[in-house]
């Protein structure tokens, strides 16, 4: 057998090992070294060589990348629930859903996705999106005594038609393909329109086969909300908030103006939202709020970095081992229709690497030239690789999962399925849809 199979079976076995030990509750960071270990002893490599010159460099790269947006994410999020804000818009979209008689659940959901969708589509990250809308969905789930883990349903708006269906994404997700292929980010619009409907329609499904399921089990917030309630700071919880809603949205506002329309970084776009929430609630009590708010911020940084830094730890090492280049190699030797070839290499780069950009740049770089060759319009080329990239990204090891997990005290066991049928499920149907569509003749 040779040395590259024997590095993809140990690629292989440590993957499934990931997934089972996230399962079972073990600690992300120690299932990761572990799982690294298994890579390492498969691929003929030292382990602490791995551990040392893989798998840290990631590790402190992911950590020195991502800790100011993070902290500021953390802090923003604790600024508007300091002030009320996050309650309030709470509290508005719990009596905007409770119109919906007979439904109120399902559009309490389908407002947080909604929420999420705006935030990710005007080009927030994920990670950013998590701490910015934990704050909101934790009283606006309480209020409807809808089950906690159906919070992962959110990534209908955020990890779905947002990043790589509807054209004009800001997300990397549909920016890597404009590298390759000289497109834009509007690419093939209503192929990726028709697309997003359809994908939207088989979430929203799945939200409402599990509420069924939920009523007739007789569950509410709690349990999985249980864990989330025992760490939740309730000094500042109230019987309710009622603030001016515009108000309340303001610091929102400011963020993706600033953003999107100044164009500056992440952590300066949240700090100068954060300085607003402060100052158009409470000015009087900024050092205060500030003193507790950093302190909350830089706990719950550490927690969700430690668990994204880990799981990118691990990416790093099985992207340094022959496995993986055997795994790149092999993907130019698909056979099938030109659409089948792009869905499954793209896919299955997404998957090993655990991230829908870094798989899709991966996979590209070896196949784009032969992807331009296959005799798929460019533009529907774009849309198909991008929507392609948001399947597999998606399975346990994913850093955005461990932090959404670790941030929102779920487990695994109780919340992943949501993520797996709509950020998996969905996605990769879609793509298979898309790919129809572009066989068909749709292609603009």
């Amino acid at each position: 057998m040779s040395p590259e199979v024997l590095s993809l079976i140990g690629i292989l076995l440590a993957t499934a090992f990931f997934i089972l030990a996230i399962f079972k509750g073990y600690h992300v960071t120690v299932v990761s070294i572990i799982a690294v270990a298994i890579v390492a002893l498969f691929s003929g490599v030292n382990v602490m060589t791995s551990l040392t010159e893989a798998y840290m460099p990631r590790f402190a790269g992911a950590y020195s990348s991502y800790f100011l947006m993070f902290f500021f994410s953390a802090l923003f999020a604790k600024s508007l629930g300091d002030v009320g804000a996050a309650q309030s818009i709470a509290f508005a979209l719990a009596r905007l859903a409770k119109k919906f008689k007979g439904h109120e659940k399902l559009a309490g959901v389908l407002c947080l996705a909604a929420i999420q969708a705006v935030f990710s589509y005007g080009g927030i990250s994920v990670f950013v999106v998590t701490f910015t809308v934990l704050y909101i969905a934790k009283d606006l789930f309480q209020q409807l005594n809808i089950p906690w883990h159906l919070y992962t349903c959110g990534a209908i708006g955020s990890s779905t038609f947002t990043v790589a269906m509807l054209p004009g994404s800001p997300q990397l997700t549909n920016l890597v393909p404009m590298e390759f292929f000289g497109t834009d980010a509007f690419a093939a619009p209503v192929l990726g329109c028709i697309c997003a409907v359809f994908c939207l329609t088989l979430c929203v499904a799945w939200v409402v086969f599990q509420l069924r399921r939920a009523e007739k089990s007789g569950e509410g917030f709690e349990p999985t909300g249980t864990a989330l309630l025992q760490s939740w700071d309730k000094s500042k919880d109230v019987q309710e908030y009622n603030l001016p809603l515009l108000k309340c949205l303001f610091p929102s506002i400011v963020l993706f103006v600033v953003l999107n329309v100044v164009k500056a970084p992440a952590e300066v776009s949240l700090a100068c939202a954060t300085a607003v929430s402060y100052l158009i609630f409470e000015p009087k009590n900024i050092l205060k709020n500030l003193k507790n708010g950093a302190l909350t911020a830089v706990q719950n940084t550490n927690t969700a970095l430690v668990a994204l830094a880990s799981a990118t730890g691990f990416g790093g090492v099985v992207a340094s081992v022959a496995g993986f280049d055997y795994i790149l190699s092999a993907l130019d030797r698909i056979p099938g229709p030109p659409v089948v070839q792009v869905i499954i290499a793209i896919n299955v780069a997404a998957g090993f690497s655990a991230s829908s950009s870094t798989g899709q740049r991966l996979a590209l770089e070896m196949l784009g030239t032969r992807f331009m060759g296959l005799g798929i319009p460019i533009g529907a080329l774009h849309r198909l690789c991008a929507m392609s990239s948001v399947g597999l990204d998606t399975l346990p090891h994913s850093s955005a999962l461990a932090n959404t997990f670790y941030m929102c005290k779920l487990s695994y066991k109780d919340a992943y399925i949501n993520n797996f049928m709509i950020s998996v499920v969905c996605t990769l149907l879609t793509a298979i849809f898309g790919g129809i569509l572009i066989t068909l003749g749709l292609t603009f």
